[in-house]
């Protein structure tokens, strides 16, 4: 072996390991950027037979390093196919570290049972990388979780307007007062506004979620079985057919036939007379007031809706959207339960994480 084929070999162990301590607490990465940076200079800074000797030393200390790794993350590829798609990454994406990277591509390259935390990741779910490293996040996931934060602001501010309201009302008919005095119903007015938005929000986050949903299980099937479908078929997992996009009740059909080893939709949308709840009340009902919401016009369902009508319809288009999801999940993946990236889709589950963080918010805001 000539002296660049063992340089190549030699660096390449290097950017394989770099990749592992970007997102394996096994290696700390400012650590080991040190001993690539030592690496980099020898090769540059020194002659070849300076090189050649420290070359020995540097490969026996990154063997070293990368042994235990190999045994706990064994490798699908060889360290020189890794180092050389790893590299590729930074050429498209110069913010890698900062924006991590689809945990479907990492699993091609090294074995990560001994890495999960949940029994499945779509595979584009990114993992974080350096300063981000033991977290990971899905763009369902940040619209999930705007829902219901949404949902539980709108219950507050209900709350609120309901006890504001029997205050001022306990405290006029003290007074002999038979009516609110024009400040007082301003400020009634203002809080029943915030309850419309949050509801309005909620309703079309949850709408939001849903088909951002769809899409990720048409993705995640597309990333994982590209290589051996047909075009016809990707077109549709990626949303379109003959060039035009698919709306999400076709999707949803479409993506069970795909997906499914019967190629059989139990969830059908395309006809009335089968389509059963939750979609038929989500779809009939809560897709009209949801498109009211986001673009208005006076033939279109109104959205002057009294606040607890407002909650009440966001609090039922919740649980719809939830189960309509798990349904949907269940169905295409052929499974008995809910993903574990997103909480199973239990939704007191999810409904109680949100409400705990809304505590903690509060209890931030009473620090200042």
């Amino acid at each position: 072996m000539n002296l660049q084929d063992k340089i190549n070999k030699v660096w390449n162990l290097a950017v394989y390991l770099q990749m592992m301590a970007s997102f394996c607490k096994e290696l700390d990465f400012d650590d080991y950027k040190k001993i690539m940076l030592d690496l980099h200079n020898t090769i540059k800074l020194n002659d070849g037979n300076e090189i050649k000797s420290k070359l020995v030393i540097y490969e026996s200390k990154l063997t070293e390093i990368s042994n235990p790794l190999v045994l706990k993350y064994p490798l699908k590829r060889t360290i020189d196919e890794i180092a050389t798609d790893w590299n590729e990454k930074f050429k498209t994406d110069k913010e890698i570290f900062s924006n991590g990277i689809m945990i479907g591509w990492l699993e091609e390259q090294i074995d990560l049972i001994n890495f999960y935390k949940y029994d499945y990741y779509p595979y584009h779910f990114k993992i974080g990388l350096v300063m981000h490293k033991n977290r990971g996040e899905i763009e369902e996931h940040f619209l999930l979780k705007d829902a219901f934060s949404c949902l539980i602001k709108a219950k507050n501010k209900l709350k609120l307007l309901d006890e504001y309201g029997q205050i001022q009302k306990d405290r006029f008919m003290e007074k002999g007062l038979s009516s609110f005095d024009s400040r007082t119903l301003d400020n009634l007015n203002i809080v029943k506004y915030e309850v419309a938005l949050y509801s309005r929000i909620a309703l079309v986050s949850f709408f939001s979620f849903l088909e951002s949903f769809v899409n990720s299980i048409g993705f995640d099937y597309y990333y994982r079985y590209r290589k051996v479908l047909d075009r016809s078929v990707i077109e549709i997992l990626n949303g379109h057919k003959k060039g035009r996009f698919l709306n999400i009740k076709t999707k949803i059909e479409k993506f069970q036939r795909i997906m499914r080893k019967d190629g059989i939709a139990n969830i059908v949308l395309s006809d009335d007379s089968q389509i059963r709840d939750p979609f038929k009340t989500l779809f009939h009902e809560f897709e009209k007031l949801r498109n009211s919401s986001v673009h208005f016009t006076p033939e279109k369902t109104r959205i002057w809706l009294k606040p607890h009508d407002w909650v009440e319809k966001a609090e039922d288009l919740s649980k719809l959207t939830i189960h309509a999801a798990l349904e949907i999940w269940k169905q295409c993946h052929e499974t008995h339960k809910g993903p574990d990236y997103l909480g199973r889709l239990e939704y007191n589950r999810l409904y109680d994480m949100s409400n705990a963080n809304e505590d903690k918010i509060k209890s931030i805001e009473r620090m200042f």
